[in-house]
């Protein structure tokens, strides 16, 4: 039985179905809520209808950050990544979903946050704020880069989102939510390895995203941290269809990250 301190929420991933299909396996499987990688405004809003119909709650969106790192660098592709960011942002309100998930950086070598990129990250958020949704930061690789927003961008618009992966293979196992724990307003719970490299040289190809349990993430531990910083809002799980689940069906994967999902929140 699903704990009743806490609402589950799940990603929609890439199956051979339509979003709306995957919506109807999200909530018949027992998840209450699911967010998407931001799309048009007249997609957003079909899956929000859809969702609203279900009693499906629509938890988030995800911006794109490919090249987010230009935020960061003098030149024409920071202002333009800026609006785009803002064109998330307007997908977000008019279909009323309160919160955009953002990456500060992408890129492994790089370690030099600067005004520039903060004074756009805080141009975001001012933006946000106007249209009452929230930006929460994830942690990614580059913590400098989260550091310098979440110092410069004390607005309650401003959040944190906690991704356990990243914690585990891009932060070193570094507890974030010891830091901005009082600003958590979203998660995105996954499972890896940790650093592969013998050298501990960070890639991309250790962030696996993979069910609950199946890596070596300590479960207990993240939920003890959870609770301590008081957080009450849904526990959402960010998966990927890695290769040990090939050939696993949208409904069985679904059911199986359910399943994971209330034996993590049971810890």
């Amino acid at each position: 039985m699903q704990s009743q301190k806490y609402m589950l929420g799940i990603n929609v991933m890439p199956f051979p179905l339509s979003d709306i299909q995957i919506l109807d396996i999200i909530k018949n499987v027992g998840f209450d809520s699911f967010f998407t990688n931001v799309k048009s405004k007249k997609e957003t809003a079909s899956l929000a209808e859809h969702a609203a119909k279900l009693n499906l709650i629509f938890q988030s969106l995800h911006a794109p950050f490919s090249g987010i790192d230009c935020m960061w660098k003098e030149g024409e592709a920071g202002e333009k990544y800026l609006d785009e960011l803002k064109r998330c942002v307007d997908v977000a309100a008019s279909c009323n979903v309160g919160i955009l998930v953002v990456h500060p950086f992408i890129g492994f070598y790089e370690h030099s946050p600067n005004k520039l990129g903060c004074d756009r990250y805080l141009r975001l958020v001012e933006y946000a704020e106007s249209k009452k949704v929230v930006i929460a930061f994830e942690n990614v690789e580059g913590e400098e880069y989260l550091e310098a927003i979440m110092k410069s961008c004390r607005s309650k618009y401003a959040g944190f989102c906690l991704d356990t992966g990243h914690e585990l293979c891009y932060n070193r196992g570094i507890d974030r939510l010891a830091i901005y724990g009082d600003r958590l307003v979203a998660t995105h719970f996954n499972d890896n390895l940790g650093i592969s490299s013998k050298e501990g040289i960070i890639t991309p190809a250790d962030d696996l995203h993979l069910l609950p349990f199946d890596g070596i993430v300590d479960w207990k531990n993240v939920m003890e941290r959870i609770r301590n910083h008081g957080y009450r809002g849904v526990i959402t799980f960010e998966l990927k269809l890695s290769e040990r689940y090939f050939g696993i069906c949208a409904e069985e994967f679904y059911k199986k990250a359910y399943q994971r999902a209330i034996k993590v929140v049971a810890l």
